[in-house]
């Protein structure tokens, strides 16, 4: 029997090239229940390559939701677990796996794929690759769930609406307001914060959270506590897991819902590899709704002014900002605007410092500086307008 056996079935399929699929890698962000049904059906229909990265470990409540993990795969890495059993289902594909944040990989990992597959739980990781896709011209394939409810968005850069281009309406809202404040804080802050939702913590555990950067509730919820382990005491990592057990609501999911969303996004990803053999790659989003049976298109229309995939990605964007105010009063300012929890300005060709005047560093209104946040891939170019021009 050849190779070709295999496939037998999906190559009956008019318009189907199995050679392409075999010559095709895909990178696919998280594979959990969404990610890894994606990662296995792909493997299953011989794509050539799959890329996958994950920074988490297997948990018990991943097993009723994620095929490729077991019971003896308890606390190892999701990454690592699921390339190996996925070389077992098929022998002929090839895995590489990064067991580490989509953000700490070389630009050669992204440049080196066809097609990225979004399965990402968070929306700040969702908004930077996102932004990789579009920089690198690379199509991007994103999903979510939420229980009975999925969604599926393909970005085609620049021919289609990005992640970014919906940004203020599916940001959720815990997230958007974590996203658009700056975290100039203090330790006072977070204790009130806490101490609003019924949780008591001192100011002194708060200062040892605020050494690690953890300064919001959200960051006490979302932290990845693989970067901070090594380098926070024992006591510490208590308090933040108590903290985190009593605060994080983690979002319901069944197994048949991330099937149908795994199952649309593999479908989208192999049209978009044939390139228009098997039909057109649908745009806009396409919601699944299980409790009602259905599945509708909304159409979504790409933002021209895309601060990602704007019509014009040469020229900065206009932002009207007093030249006599400090960097600091800038960065919240932009983080108000943008949703950046985190920007840093540039100009010059160094990093301006809080405390430091725009005006007494040179800047005037027309010039341009560059704001780097680790919610974009690239830093993005901003022309200052003083209002008083």
């Amino acid at each position: 029997m050849s190779g070709m056996d295999r496939y037998d079935r999906q190559t009956r399929i008019e318009g189907w090239d199995q050679n392409l699929l075999f010559s095709s890698t895909v990178f696919i962000a998280g594979v959990g229940a969404i990610g890894g049904e994606v990662a296995k059906n792909l493997t299953m229909m011989g794509i050539g390559k799959l890329v996958l990265a994950d920074y988490d470990f297997v948990e018990l409540s991943n097993l009723s939701r994620q095929l490729l993990f077991r019971d003896s795969d308890l606390g190892k890495s999701k990454a690592a677990v699921a390339a190996e059993r996925l070389r077992e289902i098929n022998p002929h594909v090839e895995v590489e796996a990064f067991g580490k944040d989509i953000r700490v990989l070389t630009e050669d990992v992204f440049r080196s794929v066809d097609v990225i597959f979004s399965c990402l739980d968070n929306w700040a990781s969702r908004r930077w690759l996102n932004s990789v896709a579009v920089s690198l011209n690379k199509p991007l394939i994103d999903g979510s769930m939420n229980g009975f409810y999925g969604n599926v968005q393909a970005v085609l850069p620049r021919r289609t609406a990005c992640l970014e281009c919906q940004s203020i309406n599916l940001i959720p809202r815990e997230e958007k307001e974590a996203e658009c404040t700056l975290k100039r804080r203090n330790p006072e802050h977070l204790v009130n914060d806490l101490k609003e939702l019924g949780i008591e913590v001192d100011v002194g555990q708060a200062e040892k959270l605020f050494q690690l950067n953890i300064k919001t509730v959200y960051d006490i919820k979302y932290a990845r506590l693989e970067t901070i382990t090594s380098v926070a005491d024992e006591g510490v990592l208590r308090l933040l897991e108590r903290l985190r057990s009593i605060l994080t609501s983690r979002l319901p999911a069944i197994q048949s819902v991330a099937a149908v969303v795994a199952g649309i996004m593999t479908t989208v990803g192999v049209k978009l590899l044939h390139g228009g053999k098997l039909g057109a790659v649908p745009t806009g989003l396409i919601v699944y709704d299980g409790l009602s049976s259905r599945l509708s298109r909304v159409r979504i229309s790409r933002d021209p002014l895309c601060i990602v995939c704007g019509e014009d990605d040469a020229t900065p964007v206009e932002f009207s900002f007093k030249l006599g105010e400090s960097v600091l009063k800038l960065k919240e300012a932009l983080a108000s605007a943008f949703g950046f929890p985190d920007p840093e300005v540039l100009f010059g060709g160094k990093r301006l410092s809080d405390e430091e005047i725009l005006a007494e560093v040179g800047v005037k209104s027309g010039d341009v500086i560059y704001v780097s946040t680790t919610r974009l891939f690239e830093p993005l170019p901003i022309k200052i307008i003083s209002p008083s021009h």
